[in-house]
């Protein structure tokens, strides 16, 4: 089983629109496929945004979403780790009365604003925001939040000040310096990867993970080839056993192609 991250790490380009697959991904996921190895996105989005960088290939990946929030496998949510409502309208009045930044609230469909507020992320995912009254308004399960950080904010610093409230039962990972996702305790891609390890009966050793940021720790633990990509931070290197090229030299089917088809 190999699973990427999406962003930074299996994507190449900076803007949203610019952003596509490695021009030999089709070729190597065909190969993945006659060796009877499963490949998985990961990514802290939410299924349909992840699900759209695939385009015609798309039911033939299988997704770990929302940090191990969502798990879909053959085209299907196969399993949800719940955030109850009254701990996600916690951190949302928490986040609000702070004025930390933008909160949001994630299901299998998208992602969900509150009150009216605008989305301040990229254009190419408002098909997926939806406006809600409150929380308890969502009638699709929660799978993960987020807090888009207000400008000056450190997010290291807030994902403390969050933890210190609410960690007992939430677990926060950074994902990008502006963004703080938010997960039900004890859920991330790691926690994603050993449910499909399970399902499939595939062993840790058996298992490649690519990433370039700091909610990539979970899949670089739970799998034994792990690779943090050249444009990720030296901390987030440290934390993998193996460095590939970066995003924009195709580094994911780069290091498949020398790892598992032997090539030079």
């Amino acid at each position: 089983m190999i699973t990427s991250d999406m962003d930074g790490t299996l994507l190449t380009g900076g803007k949203w629109d610019e952003r596509r697959l490695p021009l030999d991904f089709e070729e190597v996921l065909g190969r993945l496929e006659q060796a009877g190895i499963h490949f998985l996105a990961a990514s802290g989005r939410t299924y349909p945004s992840v699900r759209a960088n695939f385009g015609k290939l798309a039911d033939r990946v299988d997704y770990i979403c929302d940090n191990g929030g969502c798990l879909v496998c053959d085209g299907k949510v196969v399993h949800v780790e719940q955030i109850v409502p009254e701990l996600a309208e916690k951190l949302h009045q928490l986040v609000q009365s702070q004025r930390l930044g933008q909160f949001s609230c994630c299901s299998e469909k998208g992602t969900y604003l509150l009150g009216g507020t605008s989305w301040l992320g990229s254009v190419r995912e408002q098909q997926w925001i939806y406006q809600l009254t409150d929380v308890y308004a969502l009638t699709e399960p929660i799978s993960k939040m987020t807090v888009r950080l207000s400008p000056g904010l450190d997010v290291f610093a807030v994902r403390k000040q969050l933890e210190d409230a609410l960690g007992d039962g939430l677990n926060f990972v950074v994902s990008s310096p502006w963004i703080l996702d938010v997960m039900k305790r004890g859920v991330d891609k790691g926690s994603g990867l050993r449910y499909f390890q399970k399902l499939w009966g595939i062993d840790r050793e058996e298992c490649m993970s690519f990433g370039d940021q700091y909610n990539d720790f979970g899949q670089f633990e739970a799998s034994g080839w792990s690779f943090a990509m050249a444009n990720a931070a030296d901390e987030i290197k440290a934390k993998a056993r193996f460095v590939a090229e970066s995003n924009e030299k195709d580094g994911v089917t780069r290091a498949i192609r020398a790892c598992v088809f032997g090539e030079r």
